[in-house]
């Protein structure tokens, strides 16, 4: 089941990643943010978009992807002066810290082909931190986009750091694995959210972006994987509008479901024409 999202907890992990990416700000290690923190950054920012309903984490890709080599244990050391401790049964990969007084969760991710999925990997410099080992997260390692962070210290003082977030054709090829392998509520209404705002225009300019963009070698490859997930979409019954709808509401609780059920299936239809075509 998944976790009740809120433009709350959304705003208590964004804190936590400025707090991280503050503490390690002179190795300016690689670190990219893929999860639920990114469809508010892809969005037209026109006043008509609804907010994204927002997450409870902070996914990381971490430079383990490009350079397996790398000594990460700065980062290590950054979690535990925020006062972060890895998760029990976690191996590394997922940390808990207090920010605000409320738990966050900061979970490292990483993409290697010659490593097995859900393989533990510890970097260099690392007694504990550990990124499990995902298919698609890397994509994002190859579109993202720096955005500043304006908040707090735990001492109070005000900073702004930059991060590193999933640009859109990362993060739609990312999306779209996620939504075959661990198919959740909250993927099912991401994707549609970023079809349906992205600053591109719309799910057509968001494919094209696709097939003229920097990941356009990858998209055969992943054709079975986006079968898959159209066929989730077919239907206003199906899981994917279904999903969508209901993480919709949270947000725009006046909202017609059966409109919601509806928005899902065109637009992941006028997605998928675009691509084929």
């Amino acid at each position: 089941m998944d976790e009740i999202r809120s433009r709350e907890t959304r705003a208590l992990a964004e804190l936590a990643l400025l707090r991280l990416l503050h503490e390690v700000r002179d190795a300016d290690v690689l670190l990219i943010v893929l999860g639920g923190l990114v469809p508010q950054t892809l969005v037209n920012e026109d006043s008509s978009t609804p907010e994204h309903l927002g997450t409870t984490d902070v996914d990381l890709l971490l430079i383990t992807q490009l350079d397996p080599g790398a000594d990460l244990g700065n980062v290590e050391r950054a979690l535990q002066n925020l006062g972060f401790s890895p998760g029990q049964g976690d191996d590394g990969w997922r940390w808990r810290g207090l920010v605000e007084g409320a738990t966050v969760k900061l979970e490292f991710l990483c993409d290697l082909p010659d490593q097995r999925e859900r393989e533990i990997i510890r970097p260099r410099g690392c007694t504990t931190l550990a990124a499990a080992n995902l298919r698609g997260t890397g994509y994002v390692a190859w579109d993202f986009a720096l955005k500043e962070l304006t908040g707090h210290l735990p001492d109070g003082r005000q900073v702004t750091v930059e991060g590193r977030f999933a640009g859109l054709e990362g993060y739609l090829l990312s999306k779209c694995v996620a939504l075959r392998a661990r198919a959740a509520t909250k993927d099912y209404y991401d994707f549609v959210y970023v079809l349906l705002h992205n600053g591109a225009g719309g799910p057509e300019q968001a494919a094209q972006r696709l097939l003229e963009g920097k990941l356009a070698d990858a998209l055969p490859a992943l054709q079975s994987t986006f079968l898959e997930v159209r066929e989730r979409y077919l239907k206003t019954t199906d899981s994917g509008p279904v999903g969508y709808a209901e993480q919709a509401l949270e947000v725009e609780p006046d909202a017609d479901l059966a409109l919601l059920r509806a928005d899902a299936v065109d637009v992941v239809k006028r997605f998928f024409a675009m691509l084929d075509a």
